[in-house]
């Protein structure tokens, strides 16, 4: 049942990451190029693509350590790197999206300390485009887009 339930979470929050983070790419790519003054939407874009991104690693890592799949990677990490899938889901998602959540807060943290609008627009467009790009390759796409407690999948 846990694990239904964190899985759900983690399926539905990756739609809100998505989501957030277009927004935050798009308004920092428009401030940047449109030459636009920093907003406080502009602020919060970032603060709603990084915050979802936090929950979505707590999510993630309930799912990591109590997941009956990934058990094969704590017996014998060896071995399970010689799956496609423990690998892909124990190493390279994880670790990936984990750099991705970096990258995403220190653009959010450089973007707020530049000196002028143009500058916190550039940096927060590179960055959270970075991120984003980082989070869409790195999605189980094979894996069902929508899955809702066991009872529906998409």
């Amino acid at each position: 049942m846990l694990q239904t339930i964190l899985i759900t979470l983690h399926n539905l929050t990756r739609w809100l990451v998505l989501i957030f983070g277009a927004l935050a790419v798009a308004r920092a790519f428009a401030g940047w190029l449109g030459k636009k003054g920093w907003q406080k939407a502009d602020d919060r874009a970032g603060m709603l693509f990084t915050g979802m991104l936090d929950l979505q690693l707590l999510l993630g890592l309930a799912l990591y350590f109590t997941s009956p799949f990934m058990q094969p990677i704590f017996r014998d990490f060896g071995v399970a790197m010689a799956g496609t899938s423990l690998r892909f889901f124990g190493v390279v998602h994880a670790g990936g999206m984990l750099l991705a959540i970096l990258i995403a807060h220190a653009a959010r943290s450089l973007s707020r300390k530049a000196a002028s609008d143009p500058l916190k627009h550039q940096r927060s467009a590179i960055g959270f485009g970075l991120a984003l790009l980082i989070v869409a390759i790195l999605i189980p796409w094979m894996r069902p887009l929508l899955q809702f407690f066991g009872l529906l999948t998409v």
